[in-house]
């Protein structure tokens, strides 16, 4: 058993994509844009940049996506999430690697006013020894918003973790590639919005809670 677990939190501990998919349009209707390609362009789990990148190939400047990330935000952070379920089994899982001595901790590209907002409403607050957000400094000139890698050397730097005992849990590339960033094994689920493809970039795979 690792010493830390961090769990991605979109596609990993709950599925959140129908309320992310309806912010998004709304958003994308209140700024006037029109994305006619939506629903084949549009995955769940990147950075809200990111996503604004590839649904608006060669216009995306940091003005439109500070724009997308605000109309984004006012939709989504205090919606309540009425359509967000958590997978069945993860937090008992997470429950039972806590109760096994190991320090877990939630490390995702959401927002973190709506990521609070959620592990609040989950109770994942109570679980989690912290939650790691992208933009949880981002009013910081010495910090900013972090990518996921640069989020994970945040943590292991604050919490004084070695990679080599901790892993990361998620369902993306992105998840994984950030976990190799910092010599930290990757576990990849199932149940999430990965392809094949990215999760074969994990050093695991698992298809139950009850494997991580």
């Amino acid at each position: 058993m690792k010493k830390a677990y961090f769990f991605d939190l979109d596609g990993t501990l709950a599925d959140t994509d129908a309320d992310i998919r309806g912010a998004w349009k709304a958003a994308l209707k209140d700024l006037g844009l029109e994305c006619p390609d939506f629903d084949s362009k549009f995955a769940t789990g990147p950075s809200i940049d990111d996503v604004a990148r590839t649904l608006f190939p060669g216009r995306c400047d940091e003005k439109l996506i500070a724009g997308i990330r605000q109309a984004f935000g006012f939709r989504y952070d205090t919606d309540g999430f009425p359509s967000t379920k958590e997978y069945p089994g993860v937090l008992d899982r997470v429950r039972e690697l806590k109760a096994s001595g190991a320090r877990v901790f939630i490390a995702t590209n959401k927002r973190y006013a709506g990521a609070s907002a959620m592990c609040e409403k989950f109770g994942w607050n109570l679980v989690f020894e912290k939650l790691y957000s992208s933009d949880m400094h981002k009013d910081d000139p010495a910090i900013g918003k972090l990518r996921k890698g640069a989020l994970l050397a945040l943590a292991l730097c604050e919490n004084a973790l070695a990679a080599a005992d901790c892993a990361m849990v998620g369902d993306t590339a992105n998840d994984f590639d950030a976990a190799r960033e910092n010599g930290m094994e990757s576990v990849a689920v199932t149940w999430g919005y990965g392809t094949p493809g990215e999760l074969a970039g994990a050093d695991r795979i698992v298809r139950s809670p009850a494997e991580i």
